[in-house]
């Protein structure tokens, strides 16, 4: 059995691209919000806008 060319050309190596950014990133965080539902992830999100919009308010309030 043949095997295709465009599957010859993808290497399996991992990327040193990749491999850079890796130690820079909290999995743990990822894997956290991997465990949410999407409406879970989606109401996490509004939240978090929610508090930066109040933050985004009181430094408004206080130039004043």
């Amino acid at each position: 059995m043949k095997t295709a060319p465009l599957l010859e050309s993808i290497s399996l190596e991992p990327s040193p691209a990749i491999e850079a950014y890796k130690s820079g990133i909290d999995r743990s965080l990822l894997r956290e919000n991997l465990r949410l539902s999407p409406s879970e992830r989606v109401e996490k999100m509004i939240a978090a806008m929610r508090f930066a919009e109040a933050v985004r308010a009181s430094r408004v309030k206080a130039a004043r």
